[in-house]
């Protein structure tokens, strides 16, 4: 209520006003102790009439705003950080009108009191210019008092505020960013009253997908933003903003400049001034590779139909990182382009640069000579294809069976890349050479297509057939195809074993791998060609023979898991190799025994025999040759010539050496002298010989 509002109000009601007053003093006698009416009693004379010191506490305390609404609940409305706040304590009746002051925390803020006497109310007024945090619920109290001894009426109200945000912050480092993968970027705002609003920004335009939360004390709001950033993002900037609404101007912001790292960005283009659609051959063409990165390339590649391109002077293909040049394009060089880049962040490839060399027609199909066999009568389809950029859309065709002397056909149809005659032979001259031409906008082909177009019959026989890859189940036949009779034929083998039939295979080419024989086995085969018109004769006879099979060991390993019972763990291997430490140490102490009693008993020193020439060495390595000079018989330490036959006949079943015994009454041949009872011979090699003859005898030794 306004004090314009009260004038109205006295005025209005200054009969009740008085009223008041009048019921007021009489009140004052309740409130007056015994000491002071003595005290007045003591001070009046007889017959003096009582003296007016009556007192009138204060009627009641109301705290208004600035607006003049009164406080409800003891707190004030919400100001905003920095406004001005302006309280005005009231109080009505009392006699003598009430003092009153303002307080805080136990300290006096103000006493100036405002009397308005005909109202009969006093005032005062709590100003403060600016609010800060400090002031957020602080209490203050009004006191009103016209009496020291009567307590104060006591009235308190705190004072209730918005808060602006006093720090924004953006969590974490501005890191680097990789395009395409997602980042959660945090934001978190503090001080703020009632929470602030965060909003996030991209180059000054809002961004959607922030998700906010709250502590549980209000006082700290946090923001989190599930961000994919794009190559073009580099450069631009990443704003959080937070703001109280209820306290103009509290906007607070935190910004990154975003620095964003994407693979390359390739684009292949023609080079300046080339029309890609006029590239003739013997032309020089570039490329340029345009390239945006961050980081930088480490590497440019270029490509023509997946394959890399390096540099090659003499084939005309200059690689200089960024631009590709080809000297002297022809039709080779038609094809796909592109340019490959890479960096930290990955590769990347352009879009494909079709490259289109125009070149005269030039005929397909490796040449296009072809022998083709027609019956009389029988119609022949010929497709010729030719080879052109752009496709070649005009075709001639020509026929002559006699040089010098030629006709134009005109019987055939044609489509851009190809032309197909469909030519019936009648007579014998119908048989002959037929000419295919193409023409495009460069010009007529200059070599043409040829078939020769002779009489249909059986093929020729396969020839010059060889075998190889023989194991002892299986061989390979390879031979050279004939002529083909004008028709298209297939290859036949047939193999017998001793005219029994074995196999009979059939191909598309002249090549059979013949499986599941039988290992040491003669086998016979004939290969035979076949077209429309029948088969061809036989090819010569082809002789093959398998290998022996496999040792026992591998036929018992073929033949699937043993039933006998197999010893498990490590004493297999001990047994064996203790076996064989015994073997070994056994054979060696019995060959240095037979040596040392070889070279002191022996009454005949060796002759020391001359090292074979080169040309009298033996065809097999493996095998020594021995040459004795001393033909005797009767001499047991000579080492006879070896036994080859015996050696290769059976070389698995060859002792390694041979203890003999024999009886003591032969003497050497040279000497006469007795020969010691037992000597050490080499088994497949050592034989003694005749002491008159020099023939060995036949050989009788008893192994021990």
């Amino acid at each position: 209520m306004t004090h314009e509002e009260d004038d109205e109000t006295y005025k209005d009601n200054s009969e009740h006003n008085l009223k008041i007053e009048v019921e007021a003093d009489v009140q004052e006698e309740s409130y007056q102790t015994d000491e002071e009416e003595a005290s007045h009693s003591t001070r009046r004379g007889p017959g003096r009439p009582k003296r007016d010191g009556r007192r009138v506490p204060p009627q009641g305390v109301q705290i208004n705003d600035e607006s003049g609404f009164s406080i409800k609940n003891g707190v004030t409305k919400a100001y905003a950080d920095g406004a001005g706040l302006s309280l005005t304590c009231v109080t009505a009746g009392g006699k003598p009108q009430a003092q009153v002051s303002w307080w805080r925390d136990g300290e006096l803020v103000t006493d100036e009191t405002q009397f308005y006497p005909e109202r009969g109310k006093s005032q005062a007024v709590l100003k403060i210019a600016k609010l800060t945090r400090s002031h957020l619920l602080a209490v203050y109290s009004c006191e009103v008092s016209n009496s020291r001894l009567q307590p104060p009426l006591v009235v308190r109200v705190a004072v209730d505020m918005f808060l602006r945000p006093l720090e924004v912050k953006l969590q974490g480092e501005n890191a680097p960013l990789s395009a395409g993968r997602r980042y959660d970027i945090i934001c978190k705002c503090k001080g703020s009253r009632p929470p602030a609003i965060i909003a996030w920004m991209k180059d000054g335009l809002p961004l959607e997908g922030g998700t906010m939360t709250v502590s549980p004390d209000g006082n700290t709001t946090t923001s989190t933003l599930s961000f994919t950033p794009t190559s073009s993002d580099h450069g631009l900037t990443l704003s959080c903003r937070a703001s109280n609404q209820m306290v103009p101007h509290s906007e607070m912001r935190d910004t990154w400049m975003l620095r964003v790292l994407y693979p390359p960005k390739v684009t292949l283009t023609l080079g300046h001034g080339l029309n890609a659609n006029d590239i003739k051959e013997g032309a020089d063409v570039y490329f340029e590779c345009h390239l945006v990165a961050n980081p930088w390339v480490l590497r440019v590649w270029w490509l023509r139909d997946g394959h890399r391109l390096l540099s090659n002077s003499t084939a005309g293909i200059i690689v200089s990182n960024q631009t590709l040049v080809l000297q002297g394009v022809n039709r080779a060089s038609s094809g796909r382009y592109f340019c490959e880049a890479g960096n930290s962040e990955g590769t990347t490839r352009s879009a494909p640069f079709q490259l289109r060399v125009k070149f005269e027609p030039v005929c397909g199909e490796s040449g296009g000579r072809k022998v083709l066999g027609a019956a009389k009568g029988e119609p022949l389809r010929i497709e010729c294809k030719v080879d052109a950029e752009p496709a070649a859309s005009l075709f001639r065709w020509i026929f002559n069976s006699t040089p010098g002397v030629s006709r134009e056909l005109n019987e055939f149809t044609a489509e851009p890349g190809s032309s197909v005659l469909t030519y019936t032979p009648s007579i014998a001259a119908h048989y002959g050479t037929l000419q295919c031409w193409g023409r495009n906008e460069l010009g007529s082909q200059q070599t043409p297509c040829v078939y020769h177009i002779v009489p249909a019959g059986r093929p020729d026989p396969p020839n010059g057939c060889v075998v190889f890859n023989v194991t002892h189940h299986s061989v390979v036949v390879n031979c050279k195809k004939g002529f083909d009779g004008g028709l298209r034929q297939k290859f036949v083998l047939v193999i017998t074993a001793a005219e029994n039939l074995t196999a009979n295979l059939s191909s598309t080419v002249p090549e059979f791998q013949i499986t599941n024989l039988d290992a040491t086995t003669d086998y016979t085969a004939l290969a035979y060609s076949v077209n429309a018109k029948g088969w061809s004769k036989a090819s010569n006879t082809i002789f093959m023979k398998t290998l022996p099979s496999p040792g026992l060991k591998e036929l018992r390993r073929s033949t699937g898991p043993s039933t006998e019972e197999k010893v498990d763990g490590p004493w297999l291997y001990i047994l064996l190799a203790a076996g064989s430490t015994l073997i070994v140490a056994g054979a060696i102490g019995v060959i240095i025994f037979a040596v040392k009693r070889f070279k002191i008993d022996s009454p005949v020193r060796e002759r020391r025999s001359r090292s074979p020439k080169r040309d009298e060495l033996p065809l097999n390595p493996t095998v020594s040759a021995f040459t004795d000079t001393i033909n005797d018989d009767k001499n047991p330490d000579l080492i006879p010539p070896p036994d080859y036959e015996s050696l290769h006949s059976d070389p698995t079943t060859a002792a390694p050496y041979t203890i003999s015994a024999r009886p003591s009454t032969k003497r050497n041949c040279a000497t006469q002298m007795p020969v010691k009872p037992y000597h050490v011979t080499w088994a497949p090699m050592l034989q003694s010989r005749n002491c008159s003859t020099q023939t060995p005898p036949p050989h009788k030794e008893s192994s021990v």
